[in-house]
């Protein structure tokens, strides 16, 4: 008897520890805009579940800085606390986070998400994960490294989301005890998958079916690919970058030399790898009760899967052929070209001698040439009239009105949608690996 009664009284004190655990969610979002009245993170900012009444978070927001719509969405949710989004704002917050760690007002059980939401830029070296705009400057998320290792010495149960362009990346920083969210593979993310990823934060909800419930959503299927530091994540990833990487707008197309690895296509071999493994769990029937909840996918469906996935494909990489070869072409004609300028040598390319161009015509109409002025815009009108400029500047105007390569990589990014939770649902059952984003409850 005594023994169940001690028993019992521990349960009693676990749930109550349990219970009175601190959830902090801390916001960062909304920097680096231009001028303007709004910021494009407003709407993710505002339908933020955590930030909801009866959520159980207490949040802090940084937000923007500078835009008048958007500064007054976040004064008005957190009643004039909402502090700018600075550089020097991120750093305390991040050392104030440390320090209470340190010193156990954040202890063992507790609960924090930083979430961020803003526009990202490209790794550079030594970075391992990338850098993130405020509103004066950038902010290396390298440094919540350290906040991640004191979290997990001291049995903080911490979460990272950044909902920001390149933000996987940011994946670096997961581990088997630190769950890590992106909007995105290595590349350009869309702010309609932080939203729907955030806006599915519900009470009750673990992070991880948070993710996956926003990154299925069907206005959530954008070209770009969410990520989760789980290990069914990562290894879903690996199966499915074939398709993330192929999900390239026209503006993001590079050279055929620079794509290397990325000129995937429907007779690659990882493609096979993807299909090969779609095939395998459709011998599995444990999965399809789920997938037909789901999607409706029946599991007499799965080879039906297989060939949208494959036309989706064919049809984006038909649409990026004519794309890729016009860009090519341009890049051919791109060389640095020098020319004498009156007693001058100018050295430039293509788009340097146009936009020389259009500035010595606009001083003309002005009236604001001289003599030398007048001299030095015949060699660059003389210039923009020779058969290379020609021929390279109708190329530009060919490949900036070509059409269709968003709509067949959204195409993509549908099936993708599909793809990914057949394998992330199968990979799984299989995991033995502890799960940080399974077990953090919202």
């Amino acid at each position: 008897m005594w023994n169940k009664r001690v028993a019992l009284g521990l349960l009693v004190l676990a749930l109550s520890v349990k219970a009175w655990a601190k959830k902090e969610v801390v916001y960062f979002g909304g920097g680096g805009e231009p001028a303007g009245p709004s910021t494009i993170f407003d709407a993710a900012y505002a339908n933020f579940a955590p930030f909801s009444a009866g959520s159980g978070w207490t949040a802090r927001s940084y937000f923007d800085g500078g835009h008048a719509n958007s500064e007054a969405i976040a004064q008005q949710k957190f009643k004039g606390k909402s502090k700018p989004m600075t550089a020097k704002n991120m750093a305390d917050e991040i050392a104030s986070l440390k320090a209470r760690i340190n010193n156990g007002s954040l202890a063992k059980g507790d609960q924090v998400m930083v979430t961020i939401a803003t526009h990202g830029l490209e790794p550079k070296k030594p970075q391992s994960t990338h850098s993130i705009t405020t509103t004066d400057q950038s902010f290396n998320m390298d440094e919540l490294a350290q906040l991640r290792d004191l979290a997990e010495k001291k049995g903080v149960s911490l979460a990272i989301v950044d909902l920001s362009c390149y933000s996987g990346n940011s994946l670096k920083l997961g581990t088997d005890k630190t769950c890590v969210i992106s909007a995105s593979a290595g590349g350009v993310s869309y702010n309609t998958s932080g939203d729907f990823i955030g806006r599915n934060m519900k009470k009750g909800l673990t992070l991880e079916e948070a993710f996956l419930d926003g990154r299925s959503h069907p206005t959530a299927a954008v070209p770009a690919a969410p990520q989760i530091s789980s290990e069914a994540g990562r290894k879903a990833y690996e199966l499915t970058k074939i398709l993330s990487e192929s999900m390239q707008e026209r503006s993001l197309i590079k050279s055929t030399k620079e794509m290397g690895a990325y000129c995937y296509g429907t007779k690659s071999n990882p493609y096979a790898k993807l299909v090969s493994a779609l095939r395998d769990i459709g011998n599995s029937s444990e999965i399809f009760s789920y997938l037909k909840v789901k999607f409706g996918i029946e599991k007499s469906q799965m080879e039906p899967l297989v060939q949208k996935l494959e036309a989706a494909m064919k049809k984006y990489e038909n649409s990026r052929r004519g794309v890729q070869k016009t860009f090519d072409e341009i890049t051919g004609l791109e060389k640095q070209e020098c020319h004498a300028v009156a007693s001058m040598k100018l050295c430039g390319n293509k788009a340097n001698w146009a936009f020389g161009y259009k500035l010595l015509k606009e001083r003309e109409i002005k009236g604001q040439l001289d003599e030398k002025g007048r001299a030095e815009l015949a060699v660059y009108r003389s210039y923009v009239n020779t058969p290379g400029f020609r021929k390279w500047e109708s190329l530009k105007a060919a490949h900036g009105t070509q059409d269709g390569l968003f709509d067949e990589a959204k195409e993509v990014a549908r099936v993708e949608r599909e793809v990914y939770q057949v394998l992330y649902e199968e990979l799984s059952k299989k995991s033995s690996k502890p799960n940080p984003c399974r077990s953090f409850v919202l």
